[in-house]
């Protein structure tokens, strides 16, 4: 089984120490066979969708970056944790180019069936964590759109410092479990 964690931020933040702390934190016997691929996306060079509609055409997108790996390994994969930053109650603008890119894999409906997860972190205080709430729905928005099956969502409000997400130990659980769903749906068909 492979899964892609993909952190939708340019920084290292919450989202990612978030992604990285939860994946380090899994039980062993749980992630046994699993194979996790992670994609922090300041790391890659990614151009933005011009719209060309190439790629319904022939199924790869016009530009030669490392999304052309990338898209191939999104074909590879049995399920995703897609985790961003809360920005004006959307997900990131990376995240969003991401899923842009992914058009060339649309037409064919290559992920088609995949499931997920998603993780959103945001600075509104627990009392008030619609605009979380709305960046996770953006997600969920591309994958109902994509086919993706969404299978379990976490929102983690007061992320204002460094670590804040990751060093609460209930927000790394809950992400656990999270992860934990995904693979015994991906398991369960």
């Amino acid at each position: 089984m492979r899964i892609l964690a993909v952190i939708g931020s340019l920084r290292n933040g919450n989202t990612k120490y978030l992604v990285e702390k939860t994946i380090n934190s899994l039980d062993q016997n749980i992630i046994k066979g699993v194979d996790f691929r992670t994609i922090h996306l300041k790391n890659i060079t990614m151009s933005f969708c011009n719209g060309c509609l190439i790629c319904d055409e022939t199924g790869t997108c016009f530009y030669d970056d490392d999304m052309t790996d990338i898209a191939n390994k999104v074909r590879t994969v049995d399920g995703f944790v897609f985790a961003s930053p809360a920005r004006w109650s959307l997900m990131s603008g990376e995240l969003k180019v991401f899923f842009d890119r992914l058009n060339p894999l649309a037409i064919n409906e290559e992920l088609k069936g995949k499931k997920s997860i998603i993780i959103t972190v945001g600075q509104s205080n627990s009392d008030d964590v619609s605009s979380i709430q709305l960046a996770a729905k953006s997600i969920n928005d591309f994958c109902d759109n994509a086919g993706i099956i969404v299978v379990n969502t976490v929102t983690i409000p007061n992320c204002y410092g460094k670590n804040d997400a990751a060093a609460d130990k209930q927000n790394v659980n809950k992400c656990i479990k999270a992860v934990s769903d995904l693979i015994n749906h991906i398991n369960n068909g």
